[in-house]
């Protein structure tokens, strides 16, 4: 089987959530016997990608190139300003230019492909062009139209990509198979879409509980990209939550790994900022507790699957998936926040059961095999 994936995202270096959820899937198609290949439209990160490394973890990769009469419209329009940052909502294909939708097809013929899976549904006019009895699946990720909302909400202006719900739900239409990250965005699309068929696949990671002897009294780790939600999640918990605990444990240590370091101001004593690290295993290794912070999202936050798997407790401004109640603490506010961190410091027996229930339930919710096998038989089944 041939298993086509179309993105502006890559997933090397897995800097983000949505490269790491990209990457594991890869892997285990990989594994799995599938050829995975991967059609790229370029985007203003391009700089970033590891395309060497997409390269060899793939059988086929390619980054479309813009043809030249695309290159020089788009240098004019740049250079007379005619390409604003969008306010209000973007068409759903305004990110898909007709030249990727036309390599897309070539490429999807040419190399036989069984299944396109198109990541996200800004994305999902190259599936419109596809040769009959090609498995059309849109990877949402978010429910695009809600996004908006969420930054709203935090105080901040809409960034990235967002779309009406009804030109959401025209994209949603092309597939076949539409894939949620989590049940209660799976029930928003089937109720958007009726007729589709959708299936949930959250962020999937193999269960590595590391040992408890690692963790190290009084540290902890907070690992995000540099969006904007996790630099407001951030300087909230400095800024209302740190003096407090602080003051009740004066030797508290906080480490910040990750893409997040681009965007911070200084940070108060106590506080190292690491940025990107060699390996992130290492630093679960030595947390004692995982926090996340950012109150506003969308999608699943993958800094707490990640916490589990390593067989570390978290503690979150928000709910997370159903039946993580004995891994993670929920602190909607600064006190909450701060009475459950400082909980998972002093109770080392309470510690200690939240760990070993971290690590369960990453086993059970969050393994490959639970999060990807169910897919995997959908795409083998075939339209």
């Amino acid at each position: 089987m041939r298993v086509l994936i179309l993105s502006d995202t890559p997933f090397v270096p897995a800097t983000a959530g949505n490269r790491r959820r990209l990457l594991e899937l890869i892997g285990f198609l990989r594994d799995a016997g599938v050829e995975v290949g991967m059609l790229m439209l370029p985007a203003v990160d391009r700089h970033e990608w590891d395309e060497a490394a997409m390269r060899r973890g793939v059988t086929r990769f390619e980054v479309a190139e813009r043809p030249l009469a695309a290159k020089v419209l788009r240098r004019l329009r740049a250079a007379v300003g005619a390409v604003p940052a969008a306010a209000g909502p973007v068409d759903v294909d305004g990110w898909c230019p007709s030249w990727f939708r036309a390599r897309a097809r070539r490429v999807a013929d040419d190399w036989a492909a069984d299944v396109v899976i198109a990541e996200y549904v800004y994305l999902s006019a190259c599936l419109a062009d596809l040769s009959e009895g090609t498995l059309r699946v849109i990877d949402t990720l978010d429910v695009m139209h809600r996004r908006a909302a969420v930054y709203v909400g935090a105080g901040m202006a809409p960034q990235w990509f967002h779309t009406s719900r009804e030109d959401e739900r025209r994209g949603l239409e092309r597939a076949d198979l539409v894939l949620a990250i989590h049940d209660e965005e799976a029930a928003e699309l089937r109720a958007m879409v009726p007729s589709a068929e959708v299936l949930t696949v959250p962020h999937g990671l193999a269960a590595d509980p590391l040992p408890p002897a690692a963790a190290r009294p009084g540290r902890l780790l907070f690992a995000a990209s540099y969006n904007d939600l996790n630099v407001l999640g951030m300087c909230w918990l400095v800024e209302r939550v740190w003096p407090e605990m602080r003051r009740a444990w004066p030797a508290v240590e906080l480490h910040v790994c990750g893409s997040i370091a681009e965007k911070l101001p200084p940070m108060p004593a106590g506080v190292t900022v690491r940025g990107v690290v060699p390996s992130l295993r290492d630093e679960y290794a030595a947390a004692r507790v995982v926090l996340d912070p950012v109150a506003w999202g969308t999608g699943q936050p993958i800094k707490v699957v990640e916490a589990l798997a390593h067989g570390r407790p978290v503690v979150s401004r928000r709910p997370g998936p159903p039946g993580l109640d004995d891994a993670v603490i929920v602190g909607a506010d600064e006190r909450a926040f701060a009475a459950g961190v400082l909980t998972l410091l002093s109770d080392d027996a309470r510690w200690l059961r939240m760990a070993a229930a971290a690590a369960q339930a990453a086993a059970q919710s969050f393994s490959p095999e639970a999060v990807f096998g169910p897919l995997l038989a959908r795409l083998r089944a075939g339209r």
